[in-house]
């Protein structure tokens, strides 16, 4: 069963975007921003396929440009909506999503309205808290929790084609990613937990067969450049403080 991965653009530049996995049936990842829906269903016409064709709605995090379309977007479809439930509080009104800098370019970034967005709360109908198989859902992907960038992120494995997506785990590009040199990897504008971050990318490195890597802000990118990332933040970090990332912490995710 091949499965195709489509991005959808919410904003020029290739700053924001959601992913469609076409298959036997669609699996959507990502509602988006506002208008998103919308933005959604077009593709999916664009692509030869239709609401009715949705399986499911995954949302990776429950930041407002991968979240904030929920609700609109499960009206359209009429699909059920998965989540890592680690988000729930952060996407049903209890609690906002925390925003953590990784850096000026996210300090500046949170001046912005975007990453303040209210959106409609929701609570979702699927918890995904562990590596968890598509298949019955009509496309042949994999989803792992992978944390770090939120305490609920998700990832995504096509094994078919070799392409991945690591979502908000990494940016490519310029400021939070997009603009220009879309393929050079960057932090995305926030993170909560760069040592799992790292963990987790070094183990999504691993992944067999892997020949791309699709992220919201920029790229995609070429595992090869991602690798010598990974590499230049190691000793970054041991030159700092003579421990490598992620070092002497106990790993929660990508077992």
């Amino acid at each position: 069963m091949q499965t195709t991965v489509v991005p959808v653009h919410h904003t020029p530049l290739n700053v924001v975007k959601s992913f469609l996995l076409i298959g036997e049936r669609v699996v959507i990842v990502d509602a988006g921003m506002r208008g998103g829906a919308v933005r959604i269903v077009n593709a999916l016409q664009r692509s030869g396929r239709s609401p009715a064709d949705v399986s499911l709605i995954v949302i990776s995090h429950s930041h407002p440009d991968h979240a904030a379309e929920t609700v609109p977007l499960k009206r359209l479809v009429r699909a059920p909506v998965a989540m890592n439930f680690a988000e729930l509080k952060y996407v049903d009104g209890s609690e906002r999503c925390p925003s953590t800098p990784t850096g000026l370019a996210g300090r500046l970034f949170l001046k912005t309205p975007l990453p303040h967005l209210q959106f409609e709360s929701f609570r979702p109908d699927l918890n995904i808290d562990r590596e968890f198989d598509l298949k019955l859902y009509g496309v042949e992907a994999t989803i792992f929790p992978v944390g770090g960038h939120t305490p609920g992120s998700l990832a995504f494995y096509v094994p078919s084609t070799g392409e991945l997506l690591a979502i908000d785990l990494i940016a490519g590009g310029i400021g939070i990613g997009g603009m220009l040199f879309n393929g050079r990897p960057i932090f995305p504008p926030f993170h909560e937990d760069k040592a799992q971050v790292f963990r987790s990318l070094g183990q999504l490195l691993k992944l067999p067969g892997l020949r791309k890597i699709h992220v919201c802000h920029g790229g995609p990118l070429r595992p090869e450049a991602v690798s010598r990332w990974l590499a230049k933040m190691d000793r970054s970090k041991a030159g700092r403080s003579g421990v490598a990332p992620g070092a002497g912490r106990e790993r929660r995710t990508m077992a």
